[in-house]
């Protein structure tokens, strides 16, 4: 899964772009994506090519000149693409639907990209060919054209305006989420792709530098309360109060770090990251009634609402 991704990072790069790129400007687009070994990072990125050109997909290349004279530098047009059948047997073309499922690109171009997927005539429940589209969001090349200037970009998410300093674009689980340092909190944000409210507006190219070692991978949150989802209860950060007897499990999970107040009865508030809520809430009931949301209201609230909604609902 993980060259699947990258080579659809590459196909989504390569048509968004507006001239061709060359394979540093690749390298740099993904960063982390390819070895950091330059000849390992040229063969896989030769690999890809060659998975892509295979399966029709109609690679431009051009020698540059001027300051990149000699320089090979690649692109697919929009107008031209149009994938082939990939004559796939029915197992191998089961594992591509769902793999096909998890890099959703989300909303479309006018053209889409179009993965057509034979199956073999006696597959099960379908002897038609099955379609998948995998549409580009109309935000990606904006935020790829940023990251290569090093432009920071604007845009309004969950009603609020956002400025940030993209490092890094990813797939993952189905949608594209951008990774970069928000001006707006000074510090790592990652929004998901798709719930952009509008278009991205790009600001003054090399405004900033990408941080030594920044892998957009490694900086994607592990915590599934760290993303982003489409509940904003206008904080990324609840204060929980915990029970005595769990605050060693959440100074585990946690760290002192984390830790916003040490109360009397022995109970400690926690700054607790609650930008997906649906994922804070499976956590947060994980601890029964020896857990409660002391802010933001809008959590609390909902919070309770859900409670209230449970002890309602018929046995």
């Amino acid at each position: 899964m993980q060259q699947l991704e990258r080579v659809t990072n590459l196909l989504t790069l390569l048509i968004s772009a507006r001239r061709p790129v060359t394979f540093e400007e690749i390298r740099n687009e993904l960063r982390g994506q390819y070895p950091d070994n330059l000849s390992a990072a040229r063969a896989a990125f030769e690999r890809d090519k060659a998975i892509l050109r295979q399966e029709g997909v109609p690679i431009e290349q051009s020698t540059l000149g001027g300051d990149q004279a000699g320089q090979m530098a690649y692109r697919v047009p929009r107008s031209a693409y149009e994938a082939v059948d990939f004559g796939l047997d029915e197992d191998e073309a089961r594992a591509l639907r769902l793999a096909v499922g998890a890099v959703r690109l989300g909303t479309t171009w006018s053209r889409d990209a179009l993965w057509k997927v034979d199956l073999a005539g006696d597959a099960v429940g379908d002897d038609m060919p099955v379609a998948a589209s995998i549409p580009v969001d109309p935000r990606l090349p904006a935020l790829h054209r940023a990251m290569a200037q090093r432009a920071t970009v604007s845009f309004s998410y969950r009603g609020k305006a956002r400025r940030l300093q993209p490092h890094g674009l990813l797939a993952r689980d189905g949608w594209w989420y951008v990774v970069g340092h928000d001006l707006e909190v000074e510090a790592q944000r990652t929004y998901r792709v798709d719930r952009i409210e509008a278009e991205v507006a790009i600001g003054d190219a090399d405004s900033y530098t990408i941080p030594a070692g920044f892998r957009v991978r490694d900086s994607f949150p592990s915590d599934p309360k760290l993303l982003p989802d489409n509940v904003d209860v206008g904080t990324d950060v609840a204060v929980v109060r915990i029970d005595p007897s769990d605050v060693g499990v959440v100074l585990g999970q946690y760290g002192r770090e984390a830790v916003v107040a040490e109360n009397p009865d022995g109970s400690f508030d926690f700054g607790i990251p609650c930008s997906n809520v649906q994922a804070f809430t499976h956590w947060l009931f994980g601890f029964l009634e020896r857990a409660e949301v002391v802010s933001p209201p809008a959590l609390r609230a909902l919070v309770v609402e859900w409670l209230e909604d449970l002890v309602k609902a018929p046995l």
